[in-house]
């Protein structure tokens, strides 16, 4: 079995991207993110910042409910 098929790394979802996906302003994502209510932003590089795709289609999951 190829090595390159049993691992497979998390997409990071830059943060305009999420909020493209969900529709939410950066106002928005900032008030939500000092509230708790977003998956953790990771950081890229020490500068970039987004969302792992897991984390983001679980709170997806959990918030379409």
């Amino acid at each position: 079995m190829n090595t390159q098929q049993q691992t497979n790394p998390d997409r990071i979802i830059a943060r305009a991207q999420f909020r493209e996906l969900t529709g939410v302003s950066r106002t928005t994502e900032y008030c939500l993110n000092q509230e708790g209510k977003l998956p953790a932003l990771v950081e890229v590089n020490g500068r970039v910042l987004g969302y792992l795709e897991s984390a983001y289609n679980a709170w997806l999951k959990q918030y379409s409910a």
